[in-house]
């Protein structure tokens, strides 16, 4: 897609709406096709005006065509940077199999959010040292003050059972609004909160296990959002995409319990951020007896490692992504 020396008038993040120049123009769908034919996609399984059309109402073109970067460009020669072999029928099928990752991971990670919570429940019921009341006391105050104020704004916004409230939790929130157990708080707060209330948790039960496990949370959010927001995972099963991130010593435990080898292939395969991810939603899924409490997930997860393998098997190792999609549905198989 070439520049343009046109002038627009473009928003940015550091200069807010400004005049700029050598901008790659929009594109309508049938232009799209000649783009991705200049790159050397073939609409050979999937013909031009098929793939116009799923370019025009099935998906946006950079949601669509994600994952060509994964596959392999001629080097050399007179195709030098063109795609080989890659039809536009392909990239299609990686974006269905994208679509059914983000949602078994929304549902995996929505469950684990939920039993997390159900833990902490059950574990402040059995305690004699807490009453379901003091314990959500001393967390707001342990809070700093800007935090706390932002989470009680949200509780106030949506307590009103009008139209400008919350439908679904309002009643909640203004029924015990004036005195919020732990029962009805972890119902109608945010998982951000969730992850602050457990760390608050591991510190007040001096378990240092629960506090590996707040920041293993913070995997399972940003997969559940980036679930939520339909961002595309798969185009990032490369080595770009590689961490200096540390997991923790619970995963690599969970990794050895279930029989996966510390070999070249996992270290190569744990650098990559995504996987990581992924990988901290399936262990907390797992140790939290997902796999027994939530059926219909388990069985999407195991459907899920269906289509990975049979996606490994049509494209082959020739294509890199391949090993990454191989090593998830390993990891997803431990998991269930």
């Amino acid at each position: 897609m070439e520049k343009t020396d046109r002038t627009y008038i473009a928003w940015g993040l550091n200069d807010g709406a400004h005049e700029a120049r050598n901008l790659k123009p929009m594109l309508t769908p049938e232009e799209q096709v000649e783009l991705l034919k200049a790159k050397g996609v073939t609409f050979e399984r999937c013909d031009e005006a098929k793939a116009t059309e799923a370019l025009a109402r099935r998906g946006m073109f950079l949601h669509l065509t994600a994952c060509r970067r994964l596959f392999q460009r001629f080097a050399d020669g007179p195709d030098e940077g063109r795609y080989v072999g890659l039809d536009f029928a392909d990239l299609l099928d990686m974006d269905e199999l994208d679509a059914a990752l983000r949602r078994t991971f929304l549902l995996v990670s929505q469950d684990v959010e939920r039993l997390a919570k159900t833990a902490i429940i059950t574990r402040v019921s059995e305690s004699e040292n807490e009453d379901g009341y003091g314990i959500v006391a001393d967390f707001m105050e342990s809070q700093e003050p800007r935090y706390r104020g932002y989470i009680v704004r949200d509780l106030r916004l949506r307590r009103s059972e009008e139209s400008e409230g919350d439908v679904y939790s309002g009643r909640i929130i203004d029924h015990y609004g004036e005195a919020m157990p732990v029962w009805a708080f972890l119902e109608v707060v945010t998982f951000g909160t969730l992850l602050a209330f457990y760390l608050f948790c591991s510190m007040r039960w001096d378990d240092n296990l629960m506090r590996e496990e707040h920041y293993i949370l913070k995997g399972v959010k940003t997969v559940r959002n980036c679930c939520s927001h339909g961002s595309c995972i798969l185009n990032g099963m490369d080595r770009s995409y590689e961490s200096d991130y540390a997991l923790s010593s619970v995963i690599y435990n969970w990794l050895k319990e279930k029989g996966v080898p510390n070999s070249k292939t996992r270290r190569t395969k744990l650098k990559n951020r995504r996987v990581q991810q992924l990988l901290e939603v399936l262990v907390m899924f797992d140790r939290l007896d997902g796999s027994t409490l939530c059926a219909d997930t388990d069985a999407m997860l195991k459907r899920l490692k269906g289509r990975l393998l049979d996606a490994c098997d049509g494209y082959g190792e020739q294509n890199g992504f391949v090993s990454y999609l191989r090593f998830l549905a390993n990891l997803i198989d431990k998991a269930t």
